[in-house]
């Protein structure tokens, strides 16, 4: 039973551990692809804020539409959330 009591306090901390590294969000993802996109990267260096949106997704059947979520940057800070419809 302490091998099992062993094997249990290995394998929690090995997830506890694992799980505090810092990762990346679909956010931060698609800003660096576009800082690094040439004539895109331009305007991060002036631009005020901008919104960014990690996924658009586009449907319909007759009619078009596109729907997303996104998030608004003033100053590289994320200040608030915003949707695309339509």
């Amino acid at each position: 039973m302490t091998s099992m009591k062993w094997a249990t306090a290995l394998a929690s901390t090995f997830l506890l551990l694992s799980s505090a590294t810092a990762t990346a969000d679909k956010y931060d993802d698609t800003i660096a692809v576009f800082r690094n996109a040439g004539q895109s990267a331009a305007m991060f260096k002036s631009a005020y804020g901008y919104a960014v949106f990690p996924t658009i997704g586009k449907g319909g059947v007759g009619v078009g539409g596109a729907r997303g979520r996104g998030r608004v940057y003033v100053a590289d800070k994320p200040v608030g959330e915003t949707t695309k419809a339509k």
